[in-house]
């Protein structure tokens, strides 16, 4: 235990990068099949003592399965603690450096169409470049737009799409935990096709509303997965002798009160207050100037589950209703390219109670009609790890479930022209359906 710590301290304070790559030789991500009430009670009591095994799936209620990543030294204590509490389990990924060798991150060079390849990942720098590129591009509807800075000093760079003035705003929001590489990936994929797709949804899509559009709302985090440590979950922001906060815990929506930690250590280490943290706070400012906001995505991985806020209670708050009705239909529509299929409900039914992210945060004091969390593929086989070809697929069906969203907020009133969420039509109109039915 005493190597392992030793381990831990010495890559967080390489914040200089003065250390080498921290390599995962012989990690193993293991599927622990809890099926009883005790069984994820002691997960849970695991969880919150030993803060270096790395759960990429948390013990819940309900949950059929955990999914959690430990290194060669505490394999043996792991598999002797779950033999002794009778719970099944599999290696799912015996080596997790494999997959990390098999993943490509590269600079983008400039070039003729603007496009990025949607089979590979990206630098902070590379993003940034192709965002630089997009704005020369399509100078009439492209702007530059700075949502705050980091601890480090990095601007949180996004592009504003819009074809006029007038509209209402959509506003993605991605990267803000650095492992989840799919997110910024997917996001700029979905960005590009609002630019350049011959469908003719999406471009009535993207002429019909503002596009607000943040690739890597955690920068310093995501150039420290990809350059020192890939299994980076925080920031960068020394605290003690640790580094990091869980800036999807930062902000000031039921802080700290579900889901989050006070120990430095934790990769759910909530801050040492609301909105502690430059990129939450900076980031909260500048959404409080976007006008007209009908809808706020926030762009995660891994799970495939839309969520709605909130997560510090399963009562169906504000227009939980319409959200999820709209929002089961979105994942029909996701659903029809690849057969991937989502889970839709709130964070505290569907995924787990957890509270301080920015979701909330939006859906509580901005007052958004229709706010939503993506946890983007897959569903367990590689976590955090997902394959670069699995970019394209991803981001493809993702915008598909977005424009359906659009859709049919418009199609059942849901979104009057001051923003304000109206009567449940699409209630009244399944209930009417029900009962002619009976």
């Amino acid at each position: 235990m005493r190597i392992i710590l030793i381990l831990f301290v010495i890559y967080e304070l390489s914040s200089n990068g003065f250390c080498e790559k921290f390599r995962f030789d012989n990690y193993s991500l293991y599927k622990i099949l809890p099926t009883t009430d005790d069984h994820i009670k002691v997960l849970q009591d695991l969880q919150n003592e030993d803060p270096y095994l790395d759960f990429w799936k948390d013990p819940t209620p309900k949950v059929p399965f955990v999914m959690v990543l430990s290194s060669p030294d505490k394999k043996p204590k792991l598999e002797n603690f779950l033999s002794q509490h009778g719970m099944d389990f599999e290696i799912t990924i015996p080596n997790v450096q494999e997959n990390i060798d098999k993943e490509t991150v590269r600079e983008y060079t400039r070039n003729n169409n603007g496009s990025m390849s949607w089979d590979t990942y990206y630098t902070l720098d590379g993003i940034n470049n192709w965002i630089a590129q997009l704005i020369n591009q399509y100078p009439n509807i492209v702007s530059g737009i700075v949502g705050g800075y980091s601890y480090e000093g990095r601007p949180i760079l996004g592009i504003k799409i819009s074809h006029g003035p007038g509209r209402r705003a959509v506003v993605l929001e991605a990267g803000i935990h650095a492992r989840e590489w799919i997110s910024p990936a997917a996001t700029n994929f979905i960005a590009n096709e609002l630019l350049s797709s011959d469908d003719e949804m999406t471009k009535s899509a993207a002429r019909d509303y503002d596009w607000y559009i943040f690739p890597v709302t955690n920068p310093d985090g995501y150039v420290w997965s990809y350059k020192e440590f890939r299994m980076w979950r925080k920031n960068r922001r020394p605290i003690g002798v640790h580094f990091g906060v869980d800036l999807n815990r930062n902000w000031n929506s039921n802080w700290l009160r579900f889901g989050a930690s006070t120990n430095p250590i934790s990769n759910t280490y909530a801050g040492t207050g609301p909105f502690s943290e430059p990129e939450t706070r900076s980031l909260s400012e500048y959404l409080r100037t976007i006008k007209d906001m009908d809808y706020y995505l926030s762009i995660h991985s891994w799970g495939q589950m839309l969520l709605v806020p909130f997560g510090n209670t399963t009562e169906p708050l504000d227009n939980y209703h319409d959200a999820v009705n709209i929002g089961r239909r979105a994942m029909g529509a996701l659903s029809v390219r690849y057969g991937t299929n989502y889970t839709t409900g709130n964070i505290a039914e569907v995924l787990y109670f957890a509270t301080g992210g920015s979701d909330e945060w939006v859906k509580e004091h901005l007052h958004v009609p229709f706010v939503y969390c993506y946890e983007l593929r897959d569903s367990g086989e590689h976590g955090f790890l997902l394959p670069p070809e699995q970019i394209r697929p991803t981001g493809e069906e993702t915008l598909d479930s977005i424009v359906d969203l659009l859709f049919q907020a418009r199609r059942f009133g849901l979104v009057s022209s001051s923003g304000h969420v109206k009567v449940s039509l699409l209630i009244m109109l399944t209930s009417i359906l029900m009962l002619s039915v009976i």
